[in-house]
């Protein structure tokens, strides 16, 4: 190797910027999933396993969502954020639809990374923006209204946005911290949801300074072999923009479509982390 290609992989600097663009949430410690209940039940050690698994996989944040519990849903959110603050290194997105939850448990955070989900432009944002805005860290915005629920098209999610994000930054929230959720409906219900959901990243990347995101398995939720729809569609939506995914952070499929898409659409400089995780992953 010579000249520029050379200098660049040798610099310890650029070594240090090698990483994946996209911020990767890990979905384990979600309510919703079975055995994630049952670990939030009766299994700290599940618990704690889960948090490492994910760490372990290379996660930026870790989505904490225990809405299930009912009565117990906020001593159970505390119980974890505090296990994901000593045991791992990662950010922690606090995923309620309770305010009250959401405020409360955003105090145990310390200078932990943070982003908490979710607002809609005419619910729970004027309890959370004050709260995100204090902080300074992330919050979800999801493109929808109470009174007309989802819209179909990619223009009405981003209108449904823009009413939310404006909201947001009138309250001391920096655009930059918002994050718009694509909101990722199963194939399995519409053969369009997916193009929908991918129209919606590249409006919200053109039209505002917001990043984007979604809880990405959502796209193959009812179909057999989901790693392979999950896979296409990140790839996609990489292309798209994407800023970041709730997904798992284990599955080698995705692992697989997250480093060869950055590369393709031009987020890995001379493919290094592309390489990098070649070489590691294959043994060549």
């Amino acid at each position: 190797m010579s000249g520029t290609y050379a200098e660049k992989i040798n610099k310890n600097s650029y070594i240090e910027e090698r990483k994946i663009k996209m911020i990767i949430i890990g979905e384990k410690l979600n309510s919703s999933i079975p055995s994630a209940l049952e670990a939030m039940k009766n299994s700290e050690d599940e618990i704690v396993r889960l948090i490492k698994l994910q760490s372990d996989a290379g996660a930026d944040y870790l989505d904490i969502n225990t809405a299930l519990m009912t009565d117990a849903e906020y001593e159970t959110m505390e119980r974890i954020a505090k296990l994901v603050l000593s045991e791992s290194e990662c950010g922690i997105m606090l995923d309620s639809p309770s305010p009250d939850v959401l405020t409360r448990a955003a105090k145990l955070c310390g200078d932990r990374k943070l982003i908490l989900n979710s607002v809609t432009s005419d619910e729970r944002i004027d309890e959370i923006a004050p709260v995100a805005a204090e902080l300074g860290c992330g919050i979800v915005v999801m493109p929808m209204s109470v009174d007309e629920g989802i819209p179909t098209s990619a223009e009405g999610r981003l209108a449904c946005a823009m009413k939310a994000i404006e909201k947001l930054t009138a309250a001391g929230v920096s655009e930059e911290n918002v994050y718009v959720d694509a909101i990722c409906e199963t194939l399995a219900t519409g053969d369009t949801n997916a193009l929908t959901a991918l129209d919606t990243i590249k409006l919200v990347k053109e039209k505002t300074g917001a990043k984007t995101t979604c809880g990405l398995s959502n796209v193959s939720f009812g179909l057999p072999k989901r790693a392979f729809i999950n896979a296409a569609f990140m790839s996609m939506a990489i292309l798209c923009g994407l800023d970041s995914a709730i997904i798992d952070p284990t599955s080698k499929e995705l692992r697989k479509a997250l480093h060869s898409a950055e590369a393709v659409a031009g987020k890995d400089e001379y493919c290094m982390n592309y390489l990098e995780y070649v070489r590691g992953e294959f043994d060549i």
